[in-house]
């Protein structure tokens, strides 16, 4: 898996920008607020079909049009493919201060695709410091992390999320039909059991990927943190989902939602038998999440035969010496790597001389010899 060449237009701060990454070890160097993570932002759009922290489309386009573009060539399974994401802001433009209501374009090799089309062509394994909330705050992120990995690997996944969300929106607006006595709640009967059917199968795939990654998250995690003990649990539904759902039904008519269902999952991180919400230091939690960001890359890597491109936002702060050391390590074999950080101390003089590093200054990137 390899990311061959990188076009942008009107993206974010970058007016213009054609970029032929190195199949090993890419170094890009910059202040912050300089275009670093928009650069990693562009590339995993290429994998995921729609920005990963993005509320609104409008919020990729620059400032000198009305469309943006991002174009890669991609390498996978051997074969070199051609992905291009269009956003186009509709006419007439908003009122002043509004963001524009964008519209997405999707093209694998010159012809248009739908988003559910893309994942699985271009694979990315993606880490930024916002994904210290993995480690710290509410499951959402931690079943966000599931699903990531679950459309790069699962066939038909991506599908029977869209379904199960679907599904779930439906029941929540029945159930509250059926509190205020519009509708009886044997017409909740057929969602309720469309829900535990979907609700299972993705409970299934998820339990599995959270033991792979268990494992290879511990052995990155010891290898990079001296030794010290990483855990993951999956913490799904009932295995009996249907009856779950069921039983929960006074409580959800009282909520007017579904209390049940892989919507609620979460995923346990704890360091040396603790979990690290509430008392891991700022550094554990970094390298706990790298960990799992490694683990996940090791994942798509055993699964599909090819290890994903790895991007890292930043990666190196916080973390000391030893840390930094073990994750360089770890990095110089794991095919193709985008990594930012804002100077190149971090860096040992060998990890430098052996990779390619550019330098990112307002949208513009120049090489560094």
């Amino acid at each position: 898996m390899r990311l061959l060449s990188l076009s942008l237009r009107n993206y974010r701060n970058y007016a213009r920008l054609d970029l032929e990454p190195a199949a090993g070890l890419n170094v890009f160097l910059g202040a912050n607020g300089q275009g670093k993570t928009n650069l990693l932002e562009s590339v995993a759009m290429l994998a995921l079909s729609s920005s990963p922290r993005a509320r609104r489309e409008a919020e990729l386009l620059g400032p000198i049009a009305p469309q943006a573009r991002v174009e890669g060539h991609v390498e996978s399974a051997g074969r070199a493919r051609d992905v291009r994401i269009s956003i186009q802001a509709p006419e007439p433009a908003p009122t002043p201060g509004q963001l524009p209501r964008a519209q997405r374009r999707i093209e694998i090799d010159g012809q248009p695709r739908r988003a559910v089309d893309l994942p699985g062509l271009f694979r990315v394994s993606l880490f930024w410091p916002d994904d210290l909330s993995l480690a710290k705050s509410g499951p959402e992120h931690r079943r966000r992390l599931l699903n990531h990995l679950l459309v790069q690997i699962e066939p038909g996944y991506a599908r029977t999320l869209s379904r199960y969300a679907r599904v779930v929106e439906q029941r929540n607006s029945l159930l509250r039909a059926v509190a205020a006595r519009e509708q009886p709640a044997s017409a909740l009967e057929v969602w309720d059991e469309e829900m535990a059917s979907l609700g299972e199968t993705m409970a299934r795939a998820r339990r599995s990927a959270v033991a792979e990654l268990a494992e290879h998250a511990a052995t990155a995690h010891a290898e990079i943190a001296g030794g010290e003990r990483l855990e993951l649990e999956y913490a799904g539904p009932p295995e009996d989902l249907l009856e779950a759902i069921r039983a929960a039904l006074p409580e959800d008519l009282r909520r007017g939602s579904s209390s049940v269902g892989p919507h609620r999952d979460d995923v346990v991180i704890r360091l040396e038998g603790r979990e690290t919400r509430g008392f891991a230091s700022q550094g554990q939690q970094r390298t706990a999440v790298v960990s799992i960001k490694l683990a996940e890359a090791a994942v798509v890597g055993a699964r599909t035969g090819e290890p994903p491109v790895l991007l890292l936002d930043d990666v190196l702060s916080e973390l000391d010496g030893a840390r930094r050391e073990a994750l360089l390590a770890r990095l110089a074999g794991a095919g193709q790597v985008i990594v930012t950080s804002v100077e190149a101390d971090p860096f040992p003089a060998d990890v430098i001389g052996r990779s390619s590093v550019r330098r990112i200054s307002a949208g513009q990137v120049v090489g560094c010899g």
